[in-house]
């Protein structure tokens, strides 16, 4: 929290610069223009770096790894923004109405993503001793991570102590879990019917 400035900075621009754009009119229509131009510099500067893992310390002179490491950061740098440019203009073309699955993604969003560094710490510290093969064990990590993270969402929402602590709205007093969402998706076809 405190001696972490390098990956402060590196977190705070994008927020930061996310915050600035998230309600600039018109600017969602961009990335959904760029976003296979972006998918392809993306996957393109993946592919770089991983070639540069796989040769550098064992083709390229010391001398030489140190001269081109400059160059491979800028690459990993216009990958991350590329990636994020494509993702954004992938959801800008293909998920921009909404739904009941958008509605319970919008709610799961922030507790999953609070939820989901810890558990693949936890599993992937659990399953170390186990030795499994690389591949398999990232499968597994990626869909127990989900499950789980999923699954600590669907209890978190329903303990109202909990739910602020997640960034979830406390519910009204006496609503259940059920009647909560009975509302919402009530007030989402109301919303639907008057704007169509």
């Amino acid at each position: 929290m405190v001696g972490d400035w390098y990956n402060h900075a590196m977190s705070f621009l994008p927020f930061l610069l996310g915050a600035l754009v998230a309600r600039v009119p018109g600017f969602w229509t961009r990335p959904a223009l760029l976003r296979w131009h972006a998918l392809g510099i993306a996957a393109t500067g993946w592919a770089l770096l991983l070639m540069w893992d796989a040769v550098s310390y064992e083709v390229v002179p010391r001398e030489a790894v140190a001269v081109l490491r400059p160059l491979m950061y800028a690459v990993y740098t216009l990958l991350a923004w590329s990636a994020i440019v494509a993702a954004c203009g992938f959801a800008a073309r293909h998920l921009d109405r909404d739904g009941p699955a958008r509605r319970y993604l919008n709610e799961a969003v922030f507790p999953v993503y609070i939820l989901h560094q810890t558990v693949i710490i936890v599993l992937a510290h659990g399953m170390q001793p186990l030795r499994i093969a690389p591949g398999l064990e990232a499968v597994l990590l990626v869909v127990l991570t989900l499950t789980l993270s999923f699954g600590g969402f669907e209890l978190l929402k329903r303990v109202a102590v909990l739910r602020p602590l997640f960034g979830l709205a406390p519910r009204r007093r006496g609503e259940a879990p059920a009647a909560a969402h009975a509302q919402a998706q009530a007030a989402a076809g109301m919303h639907a019917q008057a704007a169509g």
